[in-house]
């Protein structure tokens, strides 16, 4: 460029162009410094390298390596539960398998992959060349990282904790857990946490205060709103899990009996403390998968969000309601009526703002020219998987039902329903559509079709038979069951599912590794046609000029 374009070359609105105009021509040697400043890594420095572009794509490859792990975990459990009195895993080895399976895919896993998609993604749809505090997104990123394996690693030893992913008292006090295996997820559950809430004030201040000139609020892109209200609802509900699982070290190494009721202390405590941050946990997994949702299906529909700001307004409610819901895990506890009819009303109302998102996203796609693609399918996946774990939810919020199917294998069919719809079928989806902003080679489209549907079909073959199960008396949480109850052919059929689902999987981790070239190649491109200002070409210093935005699809609005 050799001098500042005009506004009928850019197509810029004329009075943004007065206020952030291009001021003489390009530095001379600009491009070079560009590139020398924000080079690649060398040797060493592939450990301290702090750009965005690296460390987000380090830290979705280890919140992936997670996922593999636990469903590994899983496979072992379903191969347990195949068949009626089966010695695959003895009782203790067992719990600990469980109790990881669930730890590892919601502390390490959900949780992490959303803000890892956050500190990929929001300083190029922003137009910042990089997060508000580098070193601190990699420090938290390789705290993660260590200490997430070391946890993992107690299972080699048999030192992994044993009380559930839950960790209930009095379970896990020192009469009934007297060994170190609760400890380790006490000490490392709480450090996680407080790296998500350092992530979570990142990407506040990111969101806040680096995006492009012309990009107010009501530009602002769909999945930085979903981030912002995630990383808001972190500050509050994280800390609350922090203080449930200090005091409980606190018990278990000083005496102190905050849980024992034997001593004057009160096991529900813990209860309330972890539920009040693991009930809004689900939305916080849930509202950056559906901000990529919504960033995707314009794409695939080839055409804008319907109902934008109702999106918009819909996820600020979830945020809010989500905190009045806690109890409902809670109702067969004795909870005085006033309290369980309250919140058993909240379960029903935190429904109608996803209600409006899905109805969003099909009003879009039946609006537009759908692309049957590999992000695509898993949009559609996404929508009627999480559509019927959202149905069995307000199901559960109705007490009198939920007293007859409280720990049974109902609520693992709906939990698995809701968390795989609602976030990793999005998180696939996501994964392919932005594949091609990092690396040279898109993904393949046959494999992903191949992923999609071993993926979709042993989802249902898993979950859909728990229904079932649950209903019929099975309880969760058993190693083994007696033969001659009429559950054997349901469990055989989940653990069938739960193998063609890994089997989908398998699929995506090698064509992860036939065609993931990041650093240093070229990037694929806008392979998916959005609209958002990730897709501008770029270099590791993101964008070469920081652009003027005037539209909520720049990339479309301003060829």
């Amino acid at each position: 460029m050799n001098g500042p374009p005009t506004p009928s070359e850019t197509g810029f609105d004329t009075a943004l162009y007065e206020r952030f105009p291009t001021k003489g021509r390009r530095p001379k040697g600009e491009l070079e410094q560009l590139e020398a400043i924000w080079c690649a890594p060398r040797r060493w420095e592939w450990i301290t390298v702090i750009n965005n572009n690296y460390v987000g794509v380090y830290y979705v490859g280890a919140a992936m390596l997670f996922f593999v792990l636990a469903g590994v975990l899983a496979l072992l459990m379903r191969t347990q539960l195949a068949l009626p009195m089966q010695g695959v895993l003895a009782q203790e080895t067992y719990n600990q398998i469980f109790t990881m399976h669930g730890t590892v895919m919601m502390f390490l896993f959900a949780v992490p992959a959303v803000e890892a998609l956050g500190v990929l993604l929001l300083p190029q749809m922003l137009g910042a060349r990089d997060l508000p505090f580098p070193r601190l997104s990699a420090y938290a990123f390789w705290a993660y990282l260590i200490g997430g394996l070391a946890f993992f690693c107690s299972l080699f030893f048999g030192l992994a904790p044993n009380g559930g992913w839950f960790m209930y008292p009095p379970l896990t006090s020192t009469t009934y857990s007297p060994g170190i295996n609760a400890d380790f997820w006490l000490l490392g559950i709480g450090f996680i946490e407080i790296s998500a809430i350092a992530g979570a004030i990142e990407i506040i201040v990111g969101v806040l205060k680096t995006r492009a000139p012309g990009m107010t609020l009501d530009k602002l892109p769909v999945f930085a709103w979903a981030m912002l209200v995630f990383a808001g609802m972190i500050i509050i509900a994280f800390p609350s899990v922090i203080l449930a699982t200090t005091l409980l070290e606190l018990e278990r190494a000083l005496g102190w009996p905050f849980f024992d009721a034997t001593r004057g202390g009160d096991p529900m405590l813990w209860q309330h403390l972890f539920w009040f941050f693991g009930h809004p946990e689900v939305y916080i997994i849930f509202l950056p998968a559906a901000g990529a949702m919504s960033t995707i299906v314009p794409a695939v529909a080839r055409t804008p969000l319907v109902g934008h700001w109702l999106v918009v307004l819909a996820f600020l409610a979830t945020g809010f309601i989500s905190f009045g819901v806690w109890a409902h895990h809670m109702f067969t506890t004795g909870l005085p009526g006033v309290s369980v009819g309250m919140f058993s009303a909240a379960s029903m109302a935190v429904s109608l703002p996803a209600g409006v998102q899905v109805f969003s996203w099909i009003a879009t796609v039946a609006s537009g020219r759908m692309k049957f693609n590999a992000p695509g399918l898993f949009v559609l996946g996404s929508l009627l998987i999480f559509v019927m774990g959202g149905l069995t939810g307000v199901m559960a919020a109705m007490v009198p039902f939920d007293w007859q199917a409280h720990d049974t294998y109902f609520i693992v069919a709906h939990l698995h329903y809701v968390l795989i719809g609602g976030m990793v079928f999005p998180l696939f989806a996501a994964i392919y559509y932005w594949t091609p902003m990092v690396s040279a080679h898109p993904l393949s489209e046959r494999l992903g079709r191949w992923t999609f549907g071993l993926m979709f079909a042993g989802m249902h073959l898993a979950f859909l038979p728990m229904h079932l199960t649950g209903l019929m008396g099975m309880p969760r949480r058993v190693y083994t069951y007696a033969a001659g109850r009429d559950w054997e052919w349901p469990n055989l059929i989940s653990s069938i599912g739960a193998f063609v689902f890994a089997a989908g999987v398998l699929i995506w981790v090698i064509d992860m590794i036939r065609n993931f070239r990041p650093f240093g190649f070229s990037e694929a491109g806008n392979v998916y046609g959005g609209g958002g200002l990730e897709w501008l070409p770029a270099g590791l210093y993101s964008t070469r000029s920081i652009p003027v935005v005037t539209s909520l699809y720049p990339l479309w609005d301003q060829k």
